[in-house]
């Protein structure tokens, strides 16, 4: 096999999020040259009270990478969030977050309802192929991860190649992107 193209959190920048009251860093998305994207994996830092942005059309997949726990509320509702627990929950709903300790990370899976189906999942053992109209993303859990030959730290990630079987070691977190319909392309 050959090698897998991984994205290197540590290589990431933070970028604002679009109400500015907070910034994440992108690990990987299907965008376009203007920017545009049906689908979004990234990780949020945590580190105050503050409101999330609103993306009217979009639903999301947080998954709280810790340290700690978080109160997470959705149009209302207070949920406390332990690490690798998560929530879904719709773009323009209004959702405020308040970190309880320092350094809070979370994973977000960002998806236009209406294009895919979605879901996250936490694994630690091998998995095999990528079906045809799937798109799988690994994020390494651990420091020490390996997808086929190669290792990832933490947060590291990639997306796993179409009808290409791979073996992991370690801890991960996958994002699974699932056409809706036959018609979508």
């Amino acid at each position: 096999m050959h090698a897998l193209p991984v994205v290197r959190y540590a290589d990431l920048s933070a970028q604002p999020w679009k109400n500015g009251k907070g910034v994440s860093r992108t690990v990987l998305s299907d965008s376009d040259a203007l920017g545009a994207w049906s689908w979004k994996v990234s990780v949020a830092e945590i580190s105050q009270a503050q409101p999330y942005s609103q993306y009217p059309g979009i639903q999301r997949i947080q998954v709280a990478l810790g340290p700690g726990e978080i109160d997470l509320t959705v149009s209302g509702q207070t949920r406390r969030l332990r690490a690798g627990e998560q929530a879904a929950f719709a773009g323009d709903d209004e959702v405020s977050v308040v970190p309880l300790g320092p350094g809070f990370l979370a994973l977000n899976l960002m998806f236009l309802g209406e294009k895919w189906e979605a879901s996250v999942s936490t694994l630690d053992s091998t998995i095999g192929n990528s079906p045809r109209n799937e798109v799988r993303i690994l994020v390494a859990l651990d420091n020490t991860c390996r997808v086929g030959n190669a290792e990832l730290t933490r947060l590291d990630a990639l997306i796993i190649p179409r009808d290409t079987h791979v073996t992991t070691v370690g801890r991960f977190h996958l994002a699974t992107l699932i056409p809706r319909g036959t018609g979508t392309k």
